[in-house]
């Protein structure tokens, strides 16, 4: 809307329009942290177990906590006060991190699990003396596979915990924790739950790997189920990249909230008529929003009035968020909007 007529920026409006949740960011702090200690526990167990698919989620936990850390970093990173050269602020580091996770999960857990678990099964198949299978040692793996797997449960259940808390916050009909994923603006949310899912995916084939390479006597199962994990963290870190990625290009709020921002726009004294409006999230809590709308008299100064109302109006009806907001009077067109 280059022709802009009535403005608001006012920053501190903005500041205190929407409450912090309580739990914010307690999913990645939660993950980070039982990531730490699986990480270690995995990077044990390969290396006295020889496992492949130990070693596969060994890498997977060390690029867990390495993403975690990142994402972090990010979310600091945004709340930094801007320069000139970035008049909406950085809110979108927070959607630049979320996409090196992805292509750290790609690049350090998936593909080098999947090619160490190729070598070898290549090896392994090469020389069959060495499908011989040390059942002890891949026992201890089992067990760690197991233990991973509660604290990585613990992990989703925060992820499930802060999405509930986001959703009762925004007033948002509470749904699943996959479909909120595919709605959700938070990019440290979209990043922790499709880490915690893929963990325990890879955990579960890492375990059927090693369980049957403990019941049939043959390290090729153990390869296996590395190659599986490996192949998981590539296909999940394939999603998580075009997730990341639309966010980091700039999505629009969701239909249930756009609803509620027309509502407040044209139930606003002064307006006749809602004639555009464009919306693009800069975080999970900043929206950047830009309506043109009919006014009922054609005066500056009941129009400047009538944007004074509108971005009052929807402040109050959405006080969860921090709102960026830019009003055009104008006058209805039918062949031009």
């Amino acid at each position: 809307m280059s022709d802009t007529k009535g403005i608001s920026t006012d920053t501190a409006a903005q500041a205190s329009a929407s409450p912090q949740a309580k739990h914010a960011g307690a999913a990645v702090k939660a993950a980070l942290a039982a990531n730490i200690g699986v990480a270690v526990a995995k990077l044990c167990a390969a290396v006295f177990t020889g496992s492949s698919a130990m070693l596969s989620e060994s890498v997977h936990s060390i690029a867990d906590c390495s993403n975690e850390i990142v994402l972090m970093i990010g979310g600091r990173f945004s709340r930094h006060r801007t320069d000139g050269d970035h008049p909406f602020g950085l809110y979108r580091a927070k959607y630049l991190a979320s996409f090196v996770v992805a292509t750290l999960l790609f690049f350090v857990g998936g593909f080098f699990s999947t090619s160490e678990a190729v070598k070898k099964i290549v090896a392994v198949l090469e020389n069959p003396a060495l499908r011989d299978a040390n059942q002890m040692e891949l026992l201890a793996a089992f067990v760690v596979v197991l233990i991973s797997a509660c604290l990585e449960g613990y992990g989703l259940h925060s992820s499930a915990k802060e999405a509930n808390e986001r959703m009762t916050r925004t007033r948002t009909p509470h749904m699943g924790l996959y479909r909120f994923w595919g709605r959700t603006k938070s990019a440290e949310l979209a990043s922790v739950i499709m880490e915690d899912t893929l963990a325990l995916i890879g955990l579960a084939f890492a375990g059927i790997g090693i369980g049957l390479a403990i019941a049939l006597d043959d390290e090729l199962w153990d390869a296996v189920g590395g190659l599986l994990v490996g192949l998981v963290l590539i296909a999940g870190s394939l999603l998580l990249a075009f997730k990341s990625g639309s966010l980091l290009i700039g999505e629009a709020v969701d239909k249930v909230t756009r609803q509620e921002i027309v509502d407040a726009v044209t139930s606003t004294p002064g307006v006749n008529r809602l004639l555009n409006m464009q919306t693009v999230h800069m975080s999970e809590d900043d929206i950047l929003l830009c309506v043109k709308v009919e006014t009922s008299k054609l005066d500056r100064d009941f129009d400047v009035q009538t944007v004074d109302k509108i971005e009052q109006s929807v402040r109050s009806a959405l006080p969860w968020y921090r709102f960026e907001i830019y009003v055009e009077p104008d006058i209805f067109r039918a062949d031009h909007r």
